[in-house]
């Protein structure tokens, strides 16, 4: 009799592929997941396999509520009952967790499996380097093999190595497929898109500035961008400048960001593009999600594309949130090639100060005044001050009281690039010299295998630029004066005597590059995901336009589908031309092979298997054959006949008897053979 799926155990291949590729599913959401998951994953997973080992029971009812309540509450605690993309996906965790603690049957294995292949998807909303992408292969293969294993459950033909195979042939199948659909598939917009939780860890900037804040992302190594020169361009460590946001308000604690006059000039505006080459930077970056609407920019970049544009203090803005990866054109100016313009109420706005407090520094400023001529002459003395004054750079600062811009610039002296930016621009406001502070990137890792800069989160950098009437706006870094190093060979080397660079990390770049073969290898897998990130993770609808366009002359959606459907009836074809001729293979339990080995040695005492014979009937003339030494093959037969009839639960342990009692009986007729082949009938005399 056979059992249905919702009667039908699980056996134990199926429950071993499953928990493996559950577990391993699970995996990707280590970023976000807090600790109370991970302990319930452990707890699910171990009393699953206690179930099937039969030491614990399956839970009842109030275990079942039980868990769900404190499932609930670890959701709500572990988000502080706040709804995002992690919440959301730690709550689908929760779920399929519980799936798993009362899986019992065959059907209840179909759909843990499900539910754990679109788990395994969710993992790539946070992890997308192409590692992770062969793990997900691997995730796939595991779960695939469960499915297999659970579909070959009530056949002879089950088993762990069958089930795995199976599963590396249909992957093996589907690659082709899944390839031809991605490259020419129509590469739609998402319907909607949602905020993560997690902004500031994903974004490092934020729109406002106060001491410490800077430095604080000086201590990670997330990825910002990745940047690309065309014509393989290579700027100067001094021109890698990454504008993000222009702060230009000023509360005496914290500076901020302004929506005043913030006029944006959306692609295309109308401006021509310069033709010149000089002073002319091109470049392509791929920029992390962060949540909010800047984007990256050298000198006074322009918008090359849709929904891109340029707001009036040279910030480049996207019309929608960066929630997801982006790439996109960027094209950098000398101050030549752009016009300037400050009108009376920006210059108000780009000099405004409280009214109080810092009052040292107001009276040096007015001492600075009086006895400078110009403004680039009072300039030149605040960049003498910081020079020849004893400043130092620092991760670590003191803290500093209310009078804060006092006692940095006349007692502690020592800062980091948010101390130095603000200081230097409220002092030229207080001077009559507008100014403003951008903050941004500055540097970056060059690869030279792939001629791409790397640009990390402990590359943020702040910087003052100042208004000079018949010049514009220019760039000023004190930072530069007091550190040269960091300007130069970036934040490690400026760091390398304090010891301060990525100290709480077990492995930091620097001590990576003290070792040359892992440093080369840590090189190449930047290599191997920039270009990842640039042809796989990038292939937009743009980007498929212009490959159908280069390569098949046709960019209309209807001709690609044509293609498409085109491309995947010849995937088929090639794939059903293979599997004919491949000749057909009979795959036989261990069950099957010991009963053919056994009648291979029945045909030896001559004795043949006939067609349409039943096996016990087999038994019974084989028996008749050896006379009297034949009780075993009796035995064997009445297991044969209990394995037929015996209860799902029960069939597991009389297969295992029937294979030992089938190896037993074969041995026993090899002895007979023998006996009959070598022994001589005794002769009487």
């Amino acid at each position: 009799m056979t059992l249905s799926a919702r009667q039908q155990q699980i056996p134990r291949p199926a429950l071993f592929w499953l928990l493996s590729g559950g577990a391993l599913s699970l995996l990707p959401h280590y970023s976000h997941l807090p600790l109370i998951f991970w302990l319930m994953a452990g707890a699910a997973v171990l009393w699953r396999w206690q179930m099937h080992l039969g030491r614990l029971p399956y839970p009842g009812k109030i275990t079942k509520l039980i868990a769900v309540v404190a499932v609930a509450g670890g959701v709500y605690a572990g988000f502080s009952g706040q709804y995002s993309l992690e919440s959301a996906v730690a709550f689908f965790v929760a779920t399929c967790l519980l799936k798993v603690l009362e899986m019992r049957t065959q059907r209840d294995g179909y759909i843990v499996v499900f539910l754990c292949f679109f788990l395994a998807g969710t993992g790539f909303l946070f992890e997308q380097e192409v590692l992770w992408g062969l793990y997900g292969l691997v995730v796939i293969w595991l779960l695939t093999a469960a499915l297999v294993s659970l579909h070959l459950a009530s056949r002879e033909t089950g088993g762990a190595w069958i089930a795995s195979r199976y599963a590396f042939g249909l992957l093996a199948t589907a690659i082709p497929v899944m390839l031809v659909f991605y490259l020419l598939f129509p590469r739609l917009a998402p319907l909607w898109s949602i905020n993560l939780q997690s902004e500031q860890a994903r974004t490092g900037l934020t729109d406002q500035m106060a001491p410490g804040d800077i430095a604080s992302l000086s201590r990670s190594d997330e990825l910002a961008f990745r940047a690309t020169f065309d014509s393989e361009q290579k700027p100067a460590r001094d021109q890698l400048y990454w504008r993000a946001l222009v702060l230009d308000r000023y509360d005496g604690r914290t500076w901020r960001f302004s929506k005043q006059d913030r006029k944006v000039s959306w692609f295309p505006s109308g401006e021509t593009l310069p033709t010149a080459t000089t002073g002319v930077l091109r470049y392509e970056i791929i920029q992390e999600a962060t949540s909010n609407h800047w984007l990256y920019t050298l000198r006074y970049g322009m918008a090359l594309e849709p929904g891109i544009g340029v707001t009036s203090t040279g910030v480049l803005v996207n019309r929608t949130p960066v929630y997801q990866r982006k790439r996109y054109q960027g094209l950098g100016l000398s101050r030549e090639l752009v016009s300037h313009r400050l009108d009376f109420q920006q210059r108000q706005h780009n000099l405004d100060v409280p009214g109080r407090g810092n009052p040292r520094t107001r009276q040096w400023l007015a001492g600075l005044v009086a006895n400078s001529d110009t403004s680039m002459d009072l300039v030149n003395k605040l960049i003498d001050y910081f020079r020849t004054q004893g400043f130092r750079y620092t991760l670590k600062p003191p803290a500093l009281g209310n009078n804060d811009i006092d006692a940095f610039l006349f007692d502690t002296r020592l800062g980091f690039c948010a101390h130095y930016a603000g200081a230097f621009v409220y002092a030229a406001r207080l001077a009559g010299i507008p100014a403003r502070v951008v903050v941004g990137y500055q540097g970056g890792e060059w690869n030279d295998a792939e001629n791409y800069l790397t640009v990390r989160q402990y590359d943020a950098h702040a910087w003052a630029e100042i208004w000079l009437d018949g010049t514009g706006w220019i760039r000023i870094d004190p930072t530069a004066v007091v550190s040269p190093e960091r300007i130069q060979f970036g934040l490690e080397q400026a760091l390398k005597e304090e010891g301060s660079f990525l100290e709480n990390k077990l492995l930091s770049p620097g001590q990576i590059r003290q070792i040359p073969w892992l440093n080369r290898l840590r090189m190449e897998l930047e290599s191997v995901n920039y270009l990842w990130h640039r042809w796989v993770l990038s292939y937009d609808n743009k980007r498929q336009k212009s490959l159908l366009s280069n390569v098949l002359q046709r960019a209309d959606y209807q001709q690609l589908l044509i293609w498409l459907v085109a491309a995947i009836v010849l995937v088929f074809l090639v794939i059903a031309v293979m599997i004919s001729w491949q000749r057909p293979v009979k795959i036989a339990s261990p069950v099957g092979l010991a009963w053919q080995r056994l009648v291979d040695v029945g045909e030896q005492l001559g004795v043949a298997f006939q067609m349409g014979e039943s096996q016990t009937h087999y038994l019974t003339r084989l028996g008749l054959t050896l006379g009297d030494d034949s009780d075993y093959l009796s035995a064997l037969a009445q297991t044969m006949e209990q394995q037929l009839y015996a209860a799902g639960g029960q069939q597991a342990e009389v297969e295992k008897q029937l294979l030992k009692a089938l190896r037993q009986s074969r041995k026993r007729l090899l002895r007979q053979v023998w006996r009959r082949r070598y022994q001589r009938p005794s002769v009487r005399t």
